[in-house]
């Protein structure tokens, strides 16, 4: 693609993302005050920090704020495929998008007032940093699997059985659920397991799951059923080490977001085959 159609893509993107960031930082606010143990004073549903509302003087000058850097944290996040579209240097473009992203994070969070210690600050840019690199490495699955096809239809190469499309997506899953948990309860507090007992359960895990399988799906007919059972059977080591039976609901998790990542890139891929 030629630079101006690069900077097309990345203004579209931008723009598609910054509603999603909005989105999404509020919800996290709702679900915190659902899950909140007491309740806020009065019921009230809060959607910007008590700290920031004082800060801003009002709570509706404080949300407004909280929307504008929200959007753009969205923004930043949803152009982190471009790189690939520039097929040079695709990792060093790569590693200078998350520095990018990384200062808008730190700068929404330092207005927002997000971060009320450092170490939460430096555990949620760590944990940035993991889900930018985890879905790095599945777009970057999917773009050899592109230049595959290109080659493919090119005459250059034969097809590559589907077991052979499969096995990367498997290896990295394997990484994923069997040397994460491991490598993050290393680094996670002793009285209170934050990063193993919210942060990957809840959310590194399914949005691993879900966007790995998406590409299966629209890649392999029958053979990506095989991934949402690898990737429920790949959770049950490190329940039992790690966990206990309590935490089974792992393998259910695992499982349903890989099947629906690829119900939705069969859905996808029959979609595009009308067109």
């Amino acid at each position: 693609m030629s630079k101006s159609e690069v900077r097309r893509e990345f203004l579209r993107r931008a723009k598609a993302g910054f509603p999603w960031g909005i989105a999404l930082v509020y919800l996290v606010f709702v679900l915190g005050n659902a899950f909140t143990i007491p309740r806020p004073e009065g019921g009230n549903l809060l959607v910007v920090p008590g700290a920031m509302a004082e800060a801003y003087g009002s709570p509706v000058a404080a949300a407004l704020a909280q929307f504008f850097w929200s959007g753009l944290l969205g923004a930043a996040l949803n152009t982190m495929e471009v790189p690939f579209l520039l097929e040079r240097r695709t990792l060093l473009w790569s590693g200078a998008h998350f520095l990018g992203t990384a200062a808008v994070f730190s700068l929404a969070g330092w207005r927002c007032r997000w971060f009320p210690i450092r170490e939460s600050w430096l555990c949620l840019l760590g944990l940035l940093l993991l889900l930018y690199v985890l879905k790095w490495s599945v777009r970057f699955l999917e773009w050899q699997s592109d230049v595959w096809a290109i080659r493919k239809s090119s005459g250059l190469e034969g097809a590559d059985p589907p077991w052979k499309t499969l096995a990367p997506y498997l290896l990295l899953a394997a990484a994923v659920e069997l040397l994460l948990p491991p490598g993050l309860r290393l680094v996670d507090a002793r009285d209170f397991p934050l990063l193993t007992g919210m942060f990957y359960p809840f959310l590194v895990l399914p949005l691993f799951c879900f966007f790995s399988a998406c590409p299966l799906g629209t890649r392999l007919r029958r053979w990506w059923l095989l991934y949402p059972a690898a990737c429920a059977a790949l959770t049950l080591p490190c329940v039992f080490w790690l966990y206990n039976y309590t935490a089974l609901f792992q393998s259910w998790t695992a499982g349903t977001a890989a099947l629906a990542g690829g119900l939705l890139g069969v859905v996808l891929r029959r979609l595009k085959k009308r067109e």
